[in-house]
């Protein structure tokens, strides 16, 4: 298994004891704010979220943080300049699709009704899900296609149940 070079590897900033890969970093933080949010109270660095500092040497980490000189860099340095090199003459074209009438707008519902294509009844609720299963089966199957018959469902458990044995009725037959 390969686990990565050393210099990948950071320690967690609630518990210096854990030490994991880098890209680890975020998903390990999460599980430790929770579980260390009474005891350790960490700042939240202004130029990269996976640095949290203690409060007093806040300051200090933003003074020298690595990541301020991207944010440093990109407020000083100068806007781009288009030069004869960076310019290009404006691209016409005779094909304009806007022009196009007769071309009907595009409607993912109408399109999924009409293709084949497995639709589900999300977020419907019971009676529109039973009308739309029978709709796709109908869409599926044919116009023919029948639904199958279930059959009806007793109203009570007490008539699905057998009845129990009773001697009585059982020795009456044999006389």
């Amino acid at each position: 298994m390969d686990n990565g070079d050393e210099s990948d590897m950071v320690n967690c900033p609630y518990n210096k004891e854990h030490k994991m890969l880098r890209k680890k970093l975020q998903q390990h933080i999460l599980k430790c704010r929770v579980i260390y949010k009474d005891t350790v109270q960490l700042m939240i660095c202004p130029f990269n979220k996976a640095h949290l500092i203690p409060e007093p040497e806040l300051y200090q980490h933003t003074k020298s943080c690595e990541d301020r000189k991207i944010i440093v860099q990109y407020q000083t340095s100068a806007a781009a300049v288009l030069t004869e090199d960076t310019r290009h003459a404006k691209i016409e074209s005779e094909e304009n699709w806007d022009d196009d009438e007769d071309v009907p707008d595009y409607n993912p519902q109408v399109y999924c009704s009409q293709a084949n294509i497995v639709r589900e009844p999300n977020g419907l609720f019971p009676s529109q899900r039973k009308a739309f299963i029978k709709e796709e089966n109908r869409r599926k199957f044919g116009d023919d296609y029948k639904e199958e018959k279930k059959p009806p469902k007793a109203k009570s458990r007490v008539d699905s149940r057998p009845a129990p044995y009773d001697p009585r009725m059982h020795n009456s037959r044999r006389h």
